[in-house]
């Protein structure tokens, strides 16, 4: 009988005659971050943080029944190359945010000459140059905080059910797509690998994370006040 609202495309999917008009969870945490000043000195450095989604292991892979899309053996050792040669050519360190529900178990010695870290990706972005990415949700902090989206497939991956929703995000986002299978040094020294298209970040904005002209305070906020006035016109 009541729908809450997140961004438009929600909005137009449901039939629902009440509806209250907010925002995704996700700009709850952009509300309490955005105006946070640094307090950790390890953001001092420019750097690019890469959006882990455990490729390889994933949970969810198992409740929902279908396959990983791609191997540890395929994906690592070309994702290390990339990582490396992006650092060279753009002089930015890679930050590698660890998904929360990672069960890849070498990932320690995998990643020996990356920084790691779980649990403070929406901070990681926040204090970046630019966010490399597969096809993972938390995108949408990069289009909160307006840093440009890299985004990654491979010869495996294109093949795999992950690839068509990797064209998916880029399609929306207009971000950089870049096949870390293939030679891609030209693809890192191009000047457009950092811009951001901000029209199509509005867009996204407004479909997926908030609703136009809704109030900029927690969505549960909007939600009790809403239902507080229904109950006083009654």
């Amino acid at each position: 009988q009541i729908l809450v609202v997140g961004g438009l495309s929600s909005s137009r999917k449901f039939k629902v005659k009440r509806k209250i008009y907010a925002h995704c969870m996700d700009y709850d945490i952009y509300l309490k971050i955005k105006n946070k000043t640094k307090e950790n000195h390890n953001y001092d450095r420019p750097y690019a943080v890469f959006l882990d989604e455990d490729m390889c292991n994933h949970p969810d892979y198992i409740f929902e029944n279908i396959n990983i899309p791609v191997s540890e053996n395929e994906y690592y050792p070309i994702l290390i190359n990339f990582f490396k040669k992006f650092e060279l050519l753009t002089g930015l360190k890679i930050k590698f945010a660890v998904h929360p529900k990672s069960r890849t178990r070498n990932l320690d010695k995998l990643l020996k000459n990356f920084d790691c870290s779980v649990e403070n990706t929406p901070e990681l972005i926040k204090n970046s140059k630019a966010v490399i990415l597969h096809a993972s949700t938390s995108v949408s902090y990069a289009i909160l905080f307006k840093k440009p989206a890299i985004f990654l497939t491979s010869n495996e991956l294109k093949n795999s059910w992950i690839g068509p929703r990797i064209n998916n995000f880029v399609r929306n986002t207009n971000g950089k797509l870049i096949n870390i299978s293939n030679n891609f040094d030209n693809e890192l020294s191009t000047q457009d690998l950092f811009t951001v298209d901000k029209i199509q970040y509005q867009k996204y904005l407004e479909r997926y994370l908030k609703t136009p002209n809704s109030p900029e305070i927690p969505l549960w906020e909007i939600f009790t006040k809403d239902i507080k006035n229904t109950f006083r016109e009654n």
